[in-house]
Order: structure tokens, then C-alpha cells, then sequence
């Protein structure tokens, strides 16, 4: 790309300012056509500026001193036809850069007073920067020149070839431990696992950017420096390899561009395989940590190109495209405005129409990739951190990305109204209508949510004490008051008995002092013993009684624990059994906080079961708590054991979201004779989905006002 600025009109220049002495002119790669670039180095700011044929040519002639003698032998020496335009427009271009020698004293001032207008208090330079901050801490270059040798067998082909296959070894032998692989990915979503998450992230990160350290020093590159980047207030390694633009050769940009995410995937390869055939112990959860870390930041974040991360710059290094994102940029906001508009304004560089198409459609989801990106942080801290903050960025981000470039591109849209085309301004007011129509017209009248279908009554059976199974009933009809599993407890009628026996011989020693003269106080000590005895003994026994477990209503015995069969022992905390009445049925449904306000008692409802045909049942509303769920009225929602509602790691079964109970009545039979899971939709009143977002919104700010 041509870095030449048009300036008619700008007075012609006599004599040309001097270029700083630490600027290097290096050959670049051939532009897309062919034609040869170059570019300007200026290693005190780590800077590089992409020249076309013309601009190299003008530099290269630099040292003639004037416009005229500049001008008269590149027209004399090449094919060149150029006027004084052109080199003024370029020294604009090196003025803005700040790439001229500075040796007038009015020179100093005004590039003092540009430098004092450019800096920002730090509560303005912290909200540009929060998310990716840079803090340089070394010169790593002799090190990397010293280690070099003894690691370039790393990028031989035979290393790149063993590797692979060592991870596909080990990718093939932990899907043959899929569940325990899982199960332990569920068991390090804790604060302790999340810590050693942390650990492996800054490690796999470390190793990414020596990789392409490592990578750019091969090919001869300067790594200017290294340090730490703050990713969310989070550290992390960084390596500045920005000199791999001087590589002619693009197949060796990326290979600088993509040594990190290759670093990260033979890391996470080569755990995978270590995890799979190491015994269970620290070792082996550190090269869980390390394997699953590896292969998520590569996959989710390193490989998009919507961020500034590698995926970015390997995209931008495979269509020779500097400056990719605010290039396309440019190009989707021209678009827009020729299309809603019909402003004939020029296209900011020249393309092929299918090639600008497609930065245009890069750069329009970018745009929504970033958002949402920076939105989830936001609402990550506002979950995870604190209130104030979360809040904080949210507002920060809608601004940012929404409603600032709006009110930019609508002060232009007022400074160039009068070459909008009316009827585009017709169209302009009907897509605002359409988004009113859309966003305020009532027109959602449904809330829909995961179910547990189960009967009306029901009633589990549980041992009230540790004891052993005398006899169980067979599953099937029972009736109330039917004894269905008795139980005895040995401890309690051995208890029972010893007190019996010492009540007896209270009650002996009392009948011995008949007659005894003096023998009153004794007897009402044994009498109040003897009391004591029976009491224990009735206890005993009314302990023993409770053994007898009962049918509380008519239903159906279901779901008998296994190995329930005499002599077997079972403990206070298993469920024995289930009865069930299957003569009328219920439906829990699970509503997000944001929706539970739209139900009432009385709405109208469709209940499907899932795993089930696409039998829709008719279901009524009875009530809608007004507090939400503590923990999942049946583990068999929990997501954990493959139900539909994700939940905390742990046995608990707490909802991860804010969850409110609905009660539905079903109003027609059903045909099976168990509990399902399902899925409800509910006729509400409309709703239209802007002002609830709005209504949402101001609620939360609301809620946490306090903090």
C-alpha cells in the first residue's frame, strides 16, 4: 500500500527537511500485483512504514536536497511521471510520523505541544488500555542468540512429523478414558483448580512466546523486547516480534506469526499423552491442567482473527494485508455510507469488487465478535468479582462500541446531509420504523424452560436409622397403611432387652423389701429406676416399631435399591423405594429470573418430554414462587448427570443462573408410569424486547446500587 498523501495546493518545498539518522530503508515483500515495496525502519520506536515503488524511489534520492533536483531524476531515471504533489505529500507524511530531523527551536515547541496534547490522565489512559496492557521488561536478544543451537532441532521436520504423531497417539488413548478425562475436567472447576488453570496458562503462554522468539531469531530478526501483557488485569508473557514484516519471504512471516500456536499445540499434544499413561498423583492432574489449557487458548482464542492475536496476524501475513483490521474498517464504513445513503464517496483503496466484499464482511463481524467478547468480560466480572466494576465496564463498552461510533457517523451524516439522495432518507426513516417495530411492538408471548414431570403425590422411603432388612415387598400396587419393608436394628433390641431385664430386677428388689422396716426411701430409689428402665424400654421399642415402613397412600412401589433383600444392611441417607400415585400428575418448570415476572397463575401451557415423542401435553400454571431455587428439586435436571440445567461443581446441585419454580397442572392423562424430564412453553402476555432489556438493565443497576 502507498503511504503518498495527495496535497494540491501545499506551496512547493526549495529544499527538503533532513530525515533522522537512525531511519533504515529495507526491502519488503512484492506488493499483491508484483510490484516491489519497501519499507522504513525506525528502530527507536520499533516502527515500520510500508513504501510503494514511487515513495522508495523519492527517498532513495533523498540526499539530492531539493524538490526540483528530486523530482527532475526520478522523472529523468525511471518510468516514472511525478510532480512536486507528490513529494510534498509525502513530506506530510514524515512530518506526522515525527520521522524528520526536529532542529528549529519554533520545530521543538510545536512538537513539545503535540507531545503534551497526546498524553492522557491515567483514569482515561486505564479505560483505553484495561483489556491489553504492555509492560516491557527485557532485551532478550543475546539469550535467544545463545540458546538457538541447542534447540533448532526443534524446527527440523522430523521433530514437527514425531511430535504430531505423539499427539495423535495420545488423543486416541485419552478418548479410550473419555469418561475419566471429563470427570476430571468437571472436578477442576473449583477454586483450587481454577488456580492451577491459572498456573498452566502463564507456563503454555510462556513457552508460546518464546516460540516465536525462538522463531524470529532464526530467520535473523531483532526481538526488540519482552515483558509482561495484562489481559484483563490478568499476566501474561509477550514477545515483541513486530521486525518480521522485514521477511520477503511469506512463507517465513508465518512461520514467525504461527510458532506460538504450534508451540501451544505440541505442548498440549504431548500432555495428553503424558496424562494417558501417567499414574494417578499430582504429575498426572499438572499434565491435565497443561494439556486442556493448551488446547482451549489455542482453538477459542490464538486462532481468531478478530483479535489482535496470532490468528490475526497469520491472516494478515497470507493475504499480505497490513493493518487488516482498520483497513477493512474503513472499507465497511465507506459501504455503508454509499449504501444507506448513496453518498458518492471514493473507497479508501482500490479492489476487485469480490475481494472488498469480503474485507467488508470481515470487518462487520469483527465488530460483533469484539463486542460480545468484551460484553462477556464484563458480565464475567460482574459475576465473578465485584458488582461495582462489572457494571462499570458494561456501560464502558456500549459506549465504546455502540453508541460512540453512532454519534460519530451521525455528526458526519449532518455534515454531509445535503448529498444524502432524499429517497435514501426515506429509507433511512423506514429501517428505524422497522427497528421500532421490532424492538417496542409487543410480539413475544411465550416463555419457555426445562421441566420435571412427576407425579402429584409421591413419597420416598428412607431408613430412620441404620438396620437390617427383614423383609421387602416386590415392586407393584399398594395400599395405605402396608407394611413394605420391615427392617430391625440388633443394637436397639438388644438395647430394648437389657433395659426390660434391669426394669425386671428393679421391679424383684421392690417386692423384696415388703415388710422391711425402713426400707421407704430405698423403695421409691428403685421405684424411680424402674420408671427409668421402661421408659428406655417403650423408646426402644417405639424405635423398633418405626422399622415397619409403610405405604403412606395408595400408589405404585417403584424404584426398589438394589441388593434390598433380608439380612442386607442400609443406612439413613438411601432411598429404598419410591411410592408413587399415578393417578395425577405434576410439572415443575425452571423459569431464568428475567422471564418469571411474565407468568401468572392460570396461563395456558404445552409440556413436551424429552427423549419422548412429539406429544405436546396441555398444562395449566398453579403458582409461581417468588424465591428463587437454592438447589434442583431432582438431580436427574442437573446437567452433571445429563440433565438440562448447568450447576456448580459438587453434589449440592446448585443452579449456576437465577432459577424460579413454576407449578403446572397437567390437564390430560399420560402413558408412562414414571418421572420424565420435559420442556414447557408458556402462553404470556406479549412482551416487546427492548424496553425489557432496558427494564433489566435499570433493575440490576437498582439491585446493586448498595453494592
Amino acid at each position: 500500500m502507498a503511504i503518498v498523501v495527495k496535497a494540491p495546493g501545499v506551496p512547493k518545498v526549495s529544499r527538503v527537511p533532513l530525515l533522522r539518522d537512525d531511519l533504515r530503508l529495507v526491502p519488503a515483500a512484492s506488493n499483491p500485483d508484483g510490484s516491489p515495496s519497501w519499507m522504513i525502519l525506525d528502530s527507536v520506536g520499533n516502527r515500520f512504514f510500508r513504501l510503494d515503488w514511487l515513495d522508495f524511489e523519492l527517498l532513495s534520492r533523498w540526499e539530492l536536497g531539493t524538490t526540483e533536483a528530486i523530482i527532475n531524476s526520478v522523472n529523468r531515471e525511471t518510468t516514472l511521471s511525478i510532480g512536486s504533489e507528490d513529494l510534498e505529500g509525502l513530506i506530510q507524511f514524515l512530518q506526522r510520523h515525527h520521522l524528520l530531523q526536529v532542529r528549529t527551536a519554533d520545530a521543538v515547541k510545536a512538537l513539545h505541544k503535540e507531545s503534551l496534547a497526546s498524553r492522557k490522565s491515567w483514569p482515561t489512559w486505564l479505560l483505553h488500555n484495561y483489556l491489553f496492557m504492555r509492560f516491557r521488561l527485557i532485551q532478550p536478544q543475546r539469550l535467544l542468540r545463545n540458546v538457538l543451537p541447542y534447540v533448532s532441532w526443534i524446527f527440523s521436520a522430523e521433530s514437527a512429523i514425531a511430535i504430531f504423531g505423539l499427539s495423535v497417539l495420545g488423543f486416541f488413548l485419552a478418548l479410550r478414558q473419555w469418561d475419566t478425562f471429563t470427570t476430571t475436567l468437571v472436578d477442576k472447576m473449583t477454586f483450587s483448580g481454577m488456580a492451577s488453570f491459572a498456573v498452566a496458562l502463564v507456563f503454555s503462554k510462556f513457552m508460546h512466546e518464546a516460540a516465536h522468539a525462538l522463531a524470529a531469531t532464526r530467520y535473523g530478526l531483532r526481538v526488540a523486547h519482552m515483558g509482561i501483557a495484562m489481559l484483563v488485569l490478568f499476566p501474561m508473557p509477550y514477545t515483541d516480534v513486530s521486525e518480521s514484516w522485514k521477511l520477503t519471504n511469506a512463507r517465513h512471516r508465518l512461520q514467525v506469526a504461527g510458532a506460538g500456536i504450534l508451540a501451544e499445540l505440541a505442548l498440549a499434544g504431548l500432555s495428553t499423552l503424558a496424562w494417558s499413561l501417567a499414574p494417578d498423583g499430582s504429575v498426572r492432574n499438572a499434565l491435565f491442567v497443561l494439556a486442556t489449557t493448551s488446547w482451549v487458548l489455542t482453538l477459542a482464542v490464538n486462532l481468531s482473527p478478530f483479535m489482535r492475536f496470532d490468528g490475526y496476524f497469520i491472516l494478515s501475513d497470507w493475504l499480505d494485508f497490513p493493518n487488516l483490521h482498520e483497513r477493512s474498517a474503513a472499507l465497511a464504513r465507506t459501504w455503508f455510507r454509499r449504501t444507506a445513503l448513496g453518498l458518492e464517496e471514493p473507497w479508501p483503496e482500490e479492489f476487485p469488487r469480490r475481494r472488498r466484499e469480503l474485507f467488508i464482511t470481515f470487518a462487520c463481524i469483527t465488530w460483533v465478535y469484539r463486542l460480545t467478547v468484551f460484553i462477556g468480560i464484563a458480565w464475567l466480572v460482574y459475576e465473578y468479582f465485584f458488582k461495582v466494576l462489572g457494571i462499570f465496564l458494561f456501560v464502558v463498552e456500549i459506549w465504546w462500541f455502540i453508541v460512540l461510533p453512532a454519534l460519530k457517523e451521525t455528526m458526519v451524516w449532518m455534515q454531509r446531509r445535503a448529498e444524502i439522495r432524499p429517497s435514501r432518507s426515506w429509507v433511512a426513516v423506514g429501517l428505524l420504523a422497522a427497528f421500532g417495530a421490532v424492538g417496542f411492538i409487543p410480539w413475544h408471548t411465550s416463555v419457555s424452560g426445562a421441566a420435571w414431570v412427576h407425579a402429584q403425590r409421591e413419597s420416598w422411603i428412607y431408613s430412620p436409622i441404620a438396620a437390617r432388612v427383614v423383609e421387602a415387598a416386590s415392586p407393584g400396587t399398594v395400599k395405605k397403611g402396608q407394611r413394605i419393608i420391615q427392617l430391625h436394628s440388633p443394637d436397639l433390641a438388644s438395647d430394648a432387652a437389657r433395659s426390660q431385664a434391669l426394669a425386671d430386677a428393679r421391679g424383684a428388689e421392690i417386692r423384696g423389701l415388703i415388710g422391711w422396716e425402713g426400707g421407704e426411701a430405698r423403695r421409691a430409689e428403685l421405684q424411680s429406676e424402674q420408671d427409668k428402665f421402661r421408659a428406655e424400654v417403650k423408646l426402644f421399642n417405639d424405635e423398633l416399631f418405626r422399622l415397619d415402613l409403610i405405604a403412606p397412600f395408595d400408589g405404585e412401589l417403584k424404584d426398589t435399591a438394589d441388593g434390598l433383600a433380608p439380612r442386607a444392611w442400609v443406612h439413613p441417607k438411601q432411598a429404598l423405594a419410591v411410592v408413587v400415585d399415578p393417578s395425577s400428575w405434576s410439572v415443575d418448570m425452571l423459569v431464568e429470573e428475567r422471564s418469571v415476572s411474565r407468568i401468572k397463575a392460570g396461563d395456558k401451557a404445552l409440556v413436551m418430554m424429552l427423549r419422548d415423542s412429539l406429544e405436546k401435553i396441555p398444562a395449566v400454571v398453579e403458582s409461581v414462587d417468588t424465591t428463587r431455587l437454592t438447589a434442583l428439586p431432582h438431580p436427574a435436571l442437573d446437567a452433571q448427570h445429563g440433565g438440562p440445567v448447568q450447576t456448580f461443581p459438587g453434589d449440592k446441585h446448585i443452579p449456576v443462573q437465577s432459577l424460579y419454580r413454576v407449578r403446572l397442572k397437567l390437564e390430560a392423562g399420560v402413558h408412562f408410569q414414571q418421572m420424565r424430564l420435559g420442556h414447557v412453553t408458556v402462553q404470556t402476555q406479549a412482551r416487546a424486547w427492548l424496553p425489557s432489556i432496558f427494564s433489566r438493565v435499570l433493575a440490576i443497576i437498582l439491585r446493586e446500587s448498595g453494592f
